[in-house]
């Protein structure tokens, strides 16, 4: 336990971020797998309306995700920052906290997502047939709901230690029991979308057991989940809603962006177009899950700096991830433009889905080398504890320019219109963080100085 200490202080920084990142690049790639080998079964067991109903259902399930990494972000930058300070009992204390009010989420959502399912599906635009299968995968992966919010708080809490190779494990097997059971019972069972949705809740029951296992046996972990600090307090309760917050906004922006996306397409295109949508947000989690990998690895080592008043060595930190985000979206760029069809062919053999999907990809993710940047800055704040920057770079990109984009650019270019919207909300996002980050480096730099000088 000492050594994570000393390791997040004195370890050289850019291995230090790389041993942090990788695990969680693994494990969120693998984690981004549940939806992406869902949609390659889905297309070949059940067929293009298939795959155009996961599109349908991912604005739903993306909204549970947004209230599991408001607290959980929350909860491990609180948790982090006590650490970095040297206080234990508090780090346990917003551990506590934050289980309880992910419990209360979990049985929230589960409610909800039972009594409200069909006006949820209507509200997305979804056409008869399509709703159909969303309905049906719906109605069971809702069941899981309260295992996301509580795997991904106890998840986060874990990575905030620094252990984030228990984390990635927590991520990787349910994943791969995923891809076992996806066509076990898709196509053995004949369960279709149903088989689908109960592989993922199975995989979920998995990933909780898990990550409970290293808080209820052994030794590993630093801060114990202790009942007696789950009395809920508002002091701590606070500071992991507002800090949270900002991951809340982000995703819950998004949810509500895709909302909108999905009557967008249904007006101007076609439930071809809605599965051809589909396909390409998946291959693109998979490009996007390695940069949420690396703000999960930075984060630990931002809070417990900035706790332990390490300002150089936070300012530093940041900077390289800024860097290696940039690098690996870059990376992901090139492989979307260049091999478009490639991805196209693993998730269905219909040709107009297929050149739709072509089409998609070079238009909506020609500025995707920028996409990196603008989350790693809103990361940032999190990681620091600076509420308001948070939020408002987490709400810039959807609120402020995607859902704008996206109501005006198709009355004038119709389909195409609605895959624009993602490029022109790219770049203006990646340049109101850059100045945000501009000013905070300043900041950093200050409380530097005024160190030396004491």
């Amino acid at each position: 336990m000492e050594n994570r200490r000393e390791m997040l202080e004195k370890a050289p920084l850019l291995g230090l971020l790389v041993r942090m990142s990788l695990p969680a690049m693994a494990g969120m790639l693998v984690m981004a797998s549940y939806n992406v080998v869902d949609a390659v079964f889905i297309g070949h067991g059940v067929g293009p309306l298939g795959i155009a109903a996961t599109s349908v259902a991912f604005p739903l399930q993306l909204f549970v995700n947004a209230l599991a990494m408001w607290v959980a972000m929350g909860t491990a930058s609180l948790a982090s920052r006590k650490l970095g300070a040297g206080s234990n009992v508090q780090a346990e204390y917003a551990l506590g906290n934050g289980f309880v009010l992910a419990c209360i989420l979990g049985a929230l959502t589960l409610a909800a997502g039972e009594i409200w399912l069909d006006p949820l599906i209507a509200l997305m635009g979804a056409e008869t047939e399509v709703a159909e299968y969303s309905r049906e995968y719906l109605r069971i992966a809702f069941l899981g709901n309260p295992l996301v919010i509580l795997g991904m708080l106890l998840n986060s809490s874990i990575r905030a230690e620094g252990n984030t190779r228990y984390a990635m494990f927590s991520m990787i097997y349910p994943a791969m029991l995923n891809v076992f059971l996806d066509p076990l019972f898709i196509f053995g069972f004949k369960m279709g979308m149903a088989g689908a949705a109960w592989a993922t809740v199975i995989g979920q029951v998995v990933t909780l057991l898990w990550v409970l296992r290293y808080y209820l046996a052994g030794k590993r972990a630093i801060i114990a989940l202790r009942f007696s600090r789950m009395r809920l307090l508002w002091g701590i309760d606070r500071q992991i809603i507002s800090v949270g917050a900002s991951e809340f906004a982000r995703s819950a922006a998004l949810t509500l962006a895709n909302a909108i996306l999905m009557n967008q397409i249904s007006s101007y295109g076609s439930p071809l177009h809605i599965a051809a949508f589909a396909i390409i947000m998946k291959v693109t989690s998979l490009a996007v899950m390695p940069v949420f990998g690396l703000g999960q690895g930075m984060q630990p080592i931002v809070g417990y700096c900035y706790g332990a008043r390490l300002y150089e060595r936070t300012r530093r930190t940041i900077e390289i991830a800024l860097a290696v985000a940039l690098v690996i979206t870059s990376v992901g760029e090139f492989f979307l433009l260049a091999f478009p069809q490639v991805f196209a062919l693993a998730f269905t053999d219909d040709a107009e889905v297929i050149k739709i999907t072509v089409w998609g990809i070079r238009v909506l993710q020609c500025t995707f080398a920028i996409v990196g940047f603008q989350m790693i800055g809103s990361v940032t704040f999190q990681a620091l504890g600076i509420a308001g920057p948070a939020l408002f770079l987490s709400l810039a990109r959807q609120v402020i320019f995607f859902i704008p984009s996206l109501l005006l650019l198709p009355r004038w270019f119709g389909i195409t219109g609605v895959y624009l919207a993602y490029p022109v909300a790219d770049v203006l996002a990646a340049l109101t963080t850059f100045f945000f980050l501009l000013s905070y480096r300043g900041r950093l730099k200050k409380m530097e100085r005024r160190q030396i000088e004491q």
